[in-house]
């Protein structure tokens, strides 16, 4: 039996890691600004870290957005379809072991599109083995396309998981981008005492969101906090404007 397998680490390098080394691909992602009828040509850049040759077609897909989930569809299948304008220079490598291949892209912004991502993949053609699993390699990077500053943030209120025995304060809620445009959410928690004075703060791991995509923010506070009272502040930072949500705990 044969199985696909399909790597996107889109806040890193994407990467295969096989039994003897591992397949990178970066950039991983590419934000642009422009405006629509303008193109832009991109370098790609595969590294074969292994000790076997690999070899790609490289092909573009649309990102969408569906019921807040990003979906992946064929170039051209969709109205306004980014993919379909792009051209690979070469469109099929073959990278040798402990090479690297460069790979060019090119693609325009139809006028008026609503769509705003592309996937650039590198679809793997030969087959390596998993143990006894046969699978075939493909990498892929993210390519979002700015044009306006319709950008927004819509977040649900706070929910916090009190600290535990076993646990650290936690912080949930659901966000969703509810602009035109894509958007990237980078945060921070802060927990106040009683008497309004600043506990700590901890970093959260930063979110990228499509026109129209949830997902789920939050994270752990760094620290341990004494029985009592606090309010718990988080606060996103994205594309210039700021959004905060807080909410109220009691540590016995």
């Amino acid at each position: 039996m044969r199985t696909y397998i399909l790597l996107f680490l889109l806040l890193a390098s994407p990467a295969f890691a096989g039994e003897d080394g591992t397949l990178s691909l970066s950039p991983a992602v590419v934000m642009l600004r422009g405006d629509h009828g303008q193109s832009t040509t991109q370098t790609l850049t595969m590294v074969n870290g292994t000790s076997r040759a690999f070899s790609f077609d490289l092909v573009a897909q649309d990102v969408v957005t569906t019921d807040g989930t990003r979906t992946f569809v064929e170039a051209g299948s969709i109205a306004g379809s980014i993919a379909a304008t792009a051209v690979f220079s070469p469109n099929r490598v073959t990278v040798p072991p402990g090479q690297t291949v460069a790979v060019t892209i090119t693609v325009t912004l139809p006028p008026q599109t609503p769509q705003r991502a592309i996937i650039a993949l590198f679809r793997g053609t030969n087959t390596v083995m998993s143990g006894k699993v046969p699978m075939t390699a493909s990498l892929g990077a993210l390519l979002t396309f700015t044009v306006s500053d319709s950008v927004e943030l819509d977040a649900a209120p706070l929910a916090v998981r009190a600290q535990s025995a076993t646990a650290n304060l936690g912080v949930t809620h659901a966000c969703r981008n509810a602009g035109r445009e894509p958007l990237v959410a980078k945060g921070v928690m802060a927990v106040i005492d009683a008497r309004g004075a600043l506990v700590g703060k901890s970093p959260l791991t930063s979110k990228r969101l499509l026109p129209g995509e949830s997902a789920d923010f939050g994270g752990e506070y760094g620290g341990e906090l004494d029985p009592g009272r606090y309010r718990v502040f988080v606060t996103y930072d994205y594309e210039g404007k700021t959004l905060t949500r807080d909410a109220e705990v009691v540590i016995p």
